[in-house]
């Protein structure tokens, strides 16, 4: 925490240095069962050890799984050559040490991987995960013309039209004959309502290839959304006499000429593909449909007909059996409205409308229960508040009116009440409701509900779904890619850890559980990489996840210890520790970290109980007195702690921690100087300790050494880029010596660390005072009275 003054840090864990090879002694040994390499862990700053029952050197295992890969690529899937040679060359370089060449063998397999991924989703219509996958492509093939093309069409078909744009201009930057990226950019275009622009596109795309029907078709509608018929029109009769005179494309046409307003012409269209095929699927439908829009209720009887005949031909179509359900209820012949209308219901069980208009012939002819049951499912059912022009503020208004006239009057009362907290309008007349459904304007502003009365950008967007079978094969494929890139991320994060680099090795771990959770061995490998990378909260989840899976894991459950250690929770910490003390009894570093979690609990009596045990396994060791000076420290008895520490160092003047929980205990006695000689001499010991030179700039700060401290401040922040204590003492100290920019960009830094911190919210508004940013200071330092506050009172909040 951003404090005024120094504080024992949570590396009191002998983890991180101080009580020799046990600091980092973690091992995870060996399974039989499955193949591995051994990752050295110890820090080239771990000094030697040479305490009794602890070996002098010690390893870490990491899981690797180089040979599930190859045993993926044995499956009968294919394509898969390609993969298996970057395996095979990856393997190779990766025995002759050259880690950079087999990974980038290893990116080879995830570039390809991944591309496969992008194309099996977007064939499955799942296009958020296709954009996933192929944007991860796009990482490692910038300059594929295929990828680029296929993210722009993945983004096309979640509605991302904007985002198509650019992958669409770069794979026309490098092919600018390309027809599919014309095409795509002209649909772009069109969704985005820039006709003209689509116009363009598609016609240039048409002249490259005069035979593609799909752009032909899409620049008639591009021509039809800018009312110019006569080229649109061509264009169709051309298409007629290049695939033959067929009801389906009569079908298409009438729907474009439909939903771009050309009415009339949409009708005669539906007429020619009844002429062609009086039985064609949803033919009279489109047709019956299409007198209500250009007509509204007086072609009722008209539009009545075609949907009863739909209906002969095809029963189970869903559209003509709910909208003739509602031609009944207008005309008020309830029963036969119930009998379409539950069918219509029973073909699509999770759409709300039929349930919804159900209810009104069920409560015209008393059926209060039925009615009170069909309008449950349509509120359960109902999208949002906006569905159908607030659908849902009727039913509830309904439903109270059902349920009062079934004795339910305290629940009636209730649903009337919520009717009215979403401000509906007046209600009308459910007869005339009805017959609004079926108006011209209302049909049109229930363009998001159906496809077949959807708007003509829906045309241009829908695709064909895959057949049963292709699902399957998709499927299958699918769960074999997303295995390929777990592994190849798998083996990168182990050859990033086998160079020590634990903050890359984490995140490559956590996209290989990412696409294959149940990948042997990956969360604990995620695990053990935040561990080790000092990334003590992401730990715990994948330590978590391992322990699930593994109970019998004791390394998992120390690391997973230590981590809740180094978090402050305390109580899980030593819940865990103790656990893996009594499988491992004789590792005297578990005791240590486990009497602080103890000592933080002010659970003295236990802790007392597992210090002696220590004394008993290690003898007079330096980093008992350690253990004592803590624990007197915590106590409040600094003359105890500093007599403690200083018998730590009487035993071994370089036992790594003594000098620093020294320096933290000076201050408090007003001893700055001596803080400092200190904390110089810890780093004499360990260079890299960053918190330890946090802290000496901390003690040259406070003893008004400036310069030196605002440098060693620096310093601190070169190392750890995120540590918010540094930048917020530097903006504090800066701000003191009148350097406003540099103040500010160090506050805002801290601020944006730590935002629930009021007192560096005061200072960053100080700064923008001194800055001349008047209301952005007072902004920030009435954030800061509110955070205060928040703190005083928090159960107020």
């Amino acid at each position: 925490m951003c404090g005024e003054s120094p504080t024992l840090r949570k590396e009191d864990s002998p983890t991180l240095g101080g009580y020799a090879a046990a600091f980092d002694q973690i091992q995870h040994k060996q399974r039989r069962s499955r193949p591995g390499f051994l990752l050295a862990s110890r820090s080239v700053t771990d000094p030697p050890h040479t305490g009794s029952g602890i070996a002098a050197h010690r390893t870490m295992y990491l899981s690797s799984t180089f040979l599930p890969i190859l045993l993926l690529l044995l499956a009968p899937q294919s394509p898969q050559d390609s993969i298996r040679r970057h395996y095979e060359v990856a393997e190779a370089q990766r025995r002759a040490g050259n880690l950079a060449a087999a990974e980038a063998e290893y990116t080879a397999i995830l570039a390809e991987g991944y591309s496969r991924l992008g194309k099996i989703y977007s064939a499955q219509k799942e296009y958020k995960e296709a954009i996933t996958a192929l944007e991860a492509t796009v990482l490692y093939r910038p300059d594929s013309v295929e990828i680029l093309l296929d993210l722009a069409i993945a983004y096309f078909n979640a509605g991302q039209y904007e985002k198509a744009l650019e992958p669409l201009r770069k794979h026309l930057a490098r092919n600018p004959q390309s027809v599919g990226a014309r095409q795509m950019l002209g649909k772009t275009y069109f969704m985005l309502g820039e006709f003209e622009k689509a116009r363009d596109e598609l016609e240039t795309a048409l002249k490259l290839a005069p035979k593609e029907m799909d752009v032909a078709y899409t620049l008639g509608l591009a021509y039809l959304k800018q009312r110019q018929f006569a080229p649109a029109k061509q264009i169709y009769d051309r298409m007629v006499k290049q695939l033959g005179n067929r009801p389906q494309l009569r079908i298409v046409f009438g729907r474009a000429y439909r939903e771009t307003g050309f009415l009339p012409e949409a009708i005669e269209e539906f007429k020619k593909a009844i002429a062609l095929d009086p039985k064609f699927p949803r033919a009279h439908y489109y047709l019956g449909l299409t007198y209500l829009l250009k007509d509204g209720a007086t072609r009722l009887s008209e539009a009545a007909e075609e949907f009863r005949v739909e209906l002969i031909a095809n029963p189970n179509e869903f559209f003509a059996n709910y909208y003739l359900g509602i031609v009944y209820l207008i005309e008020r012949k309830w029963d036969l409205a119930i009998g379409l209308l539950e069918k219509a219901s029973r073909i699509q069980p999770n759409n709300p409308d039929p349930y919804f208009h159900l209810s009104q012939a069920y409560q015209a002819l008393d059926k209060h229960d039925q009615a009170i049951e069909a309008l449950k499912k349509s509120i359960a059912l109902n999208p949002h508040l906006g569905h159908n022009d607030y659908q849902v503020t009727a039913a509830h208004y309904r439903l109270g009116q059902s349920l009062i006239r079934a004795g339910q009057t305290e629940a009636g009362e209730k649903e009337l009440q919520i009717a009215a907290q979403l401000k509906s309008e007046s209600f009308k007349r459910d007869e005339e409701k009805a017959a609004a459904y079926l108006s011209s304007k209302s049909l049109r502003e229930q363009n998001s509900k159906f496809p077949e009365i959807g708007s003509v950008e829906g045309i241009v967007a829908e695709s064909n779904a895959p057949d049963e079978r292709a699902r399957r094969e998709l499927k299958g494929s699918e769960a074999y890619y997303a295995k390929v890139v777990a592994s190849a991320h798998n083996n990168i994060g182990l050859l990033r850890a086998q160079q020590q680099d634990f903050r890359a090795a984490a995140a490559t771990f956590a996209l290989a559980t990412k696409w294959n959770p149940q990948l042997d061995g990956v969360q604990f490998n995620w695990g053990l990489a935040c561990y080790k990378a000092e990334l003590y909260k992401q730990a715990i989840a994948p330590l978590e996840n391992e322990l699930k899976a593994n109970p019998a894991n004791v390394s998992a459950k120390q690391l997973l210890g230590l981590s809740y250690f180094m978090v402050d929770d305390y109580e899980r910490a030593s819940e865990l520790l103790t656990d893996v003390i009594s499988v491992r009894p004789n590792d005297i570093s578990l005791y240590y970290t486990l009497a602080l979690s103890l000592i933080k609990q002010g659970k003295q009596e236990t802790a007392n109980q597992v210090i002696q045990r220590m004394v008993e396994i290690g003898g007079n060791s330096p980093q008992l007195h350690i253990l004592f000076g803590q624990a007197y420290y915590e106590q409040g008895n600094t003359a105890k702690a500093i007599e403690e520490l200083k018998a730590a160092l009487a035993l071994d003047n370089k036992a790594r921690l003594a000098h620093y929980y020294t320096g933290l205990i000076y201050p408090k006695m007003g001893k700055f100087d001596e803080a400092a000689q200190e904390f110089e001499s810890e780093l004499a010991l360990n260079p890299n300790d960053v918190q330890t030179r946090y802290h000496l700039g901390f003690v040259l700060l406070a003893s008004q050494r400036i310069e030196r401290g605002i440098r060693v401040m620096r310093e601190v922040i070169q190392l750890k880029p995120d540590y918010a204590e540094a930048h917020y003492e530097l903006g504090k100290t800066l701000l003191q010596q009148d350097d406003i920019k540099g103040a500010v960009e160090s506050l805002e830094m801290a601020v944006k660390l730590k935002p629930d911190e009021p007192h560096v919210h005061y200072q960053l508004g100080r700064a923008y005072m001194a800055a001349g940013r008047k209301a952005e200071g007072e902004s920030q330092l009435e954030i800061s009275r509110q955070l205060k506050e928040k703190a005083r009172n928090p159960m107020n909040q």
